[in-house]
């Protein structure tokens, strides 16, 4: 659907979860938006698994400012779910088994860490399915975000307020003024990038340090009843239903596109047959592959060009889209609304500064 205007607040070059969510952010703070997606790029949104894990690691190291992040998302999905009338947020305790004895004795650490108490079960816990030579325990507040049926609500709810083009967008079509920029037709006061992994090509940020990596997922069926908690032992399976589920992801840092191969579907199938202590008949029913936008020092990329005030970045979240986009599209919409200062650690003004 075509925009019923050429002049805009805020372009917003990609469509994944990092840009959907800051444009309807900055759409609900009164700003005039528009949406560019590219509908032959394939987002890592549409690929990820949406999973929400407050303690991650071999190291089971704490989200930094996890509450405001959770009380954020959860807020957010609610409301989402609210307007759309949908299912979003879906919480699931995660029971996480120990592949060492070194993650046995970080969890044991933790257990002695106030801040942790909310979030690790002290605890071992068990699942009879499922292998657990050197035990586990549960993780709380754990769960997954349906992703690709956020999108496909807000991309909808964007047609219809004529906020969104399906286009392709190429960086040497924009035209970069001082107080504007201008693409095709259409003019801005700003232009935020919200192009995942591929910002590392974008000619104004690609000096950012990004350090994308693939992973591929598979979705199966099986003829057994699968465990109702995401189990993660290194890779996790996230249930879907009563007999489907989700197993991830891998990591390749040399090969980034979104081509599913069958190495990758290879290593998750050794890996699901070492969970299980029957490995159930089980039957592949999707297999998706994605790239997600991380960064060297993992803290996303917000701020705006040192040189070009008009050009802003709203990027790399890696895989923890779900859990952070929400609060952090709040500090970002208050940057540009009301010259909010933001944080040190995501400022792009730390490699510049």
């Amino acid at each position: 659907m075509s925009p019923d205007s050429d002049s805009y607040d805020l372009l917003i070059i990609g469509a994944g979860l990092a840009g959907s969510i800051l444009a309807y952010k900055l759409m609900q703070a009164g700003q005039r938006t528009l949406v560019v997606s590219d509908p032959s790029i394939l987002s890592a949104s549409r690929a990820a698994a949406g999973l929400i894990n407050p303690v991650t690691g071999q190291r089971m190291v704490l989200q930094e400012n996890i509450e405001a992040l959770l009380a954020s998302a959860e807020t957010f999905y609610r409301d989402m779910e609210e307007k759309f009338r949908i299912t979003l947020l879906h919480k699931r305790q995660m029971l996480r088994l120990f592949q060492s004895e070194k993650e046995r004795k970080a969890w044991k650490k933790r257990l002695d860490d106030p801040a942790y108490a909310p979030y690790i079960d002290q605890k071992s816990a068990e699942e009879t399915t499922i292998h657990t030579e050197l035990g586990g325990f549960i993780q709380h507040q754990t769960g997954n975000l349906d992703t690709n049926l956020l999108l496909d609500s807000l991309h909808a709810w964007f047609h219809q307020k004529h906020a969104m083009i399906e286009a392709p967008f190429h960086h040497n079509q924009l035209t970069v003024e001082s107080n504007l920029v201008r693409w095709q037709k259409i003019k801005a006061k700003r232009v935020v990038f919200c192009e995942g992994w591929r910002g590392q090509a974008n000619p104004w940020f690609n000096w950012l340090p990004f350090q994308p990596a693939k992973g591929e997922i598979l979705t199966l069926e099986s003829e057994s009843r699968v465990p109702d908690k995401i189990i993660n032992r290194g890779k996790w399976l996230l249930p879907v239903g009563r007999q489907s589920f989700k197993f991830g992801a891998t990591y390749e840092r040399e090969e980034l596109d979104e081509i599913t191969t069958d190495a990758a579907k290879d290593e998750l199938l050794h890996a699901i047959s070492g969970m299980f202590v029957e490995t159930p008949k089980l039957h592949i029913t999707d297999h998706v592959a994605g790239v997600r936008p991380g960064t060297k020092d993992k803290y996303p990329f917000l701020g705006f060009h040192p040189d070009h005030s008009t050009l802003g970045i709203f990027n790399g979240f890696g895989s923890k889209g779900s859990l952070l986009t929400p609060w952090y599209a709040e500090i970002f919409v208050s940057h540009i609304t009301e010259e909010s200062p933001l944080p040190s650690q995501v400022d792009i003004g730390r490699f510049y500064g």
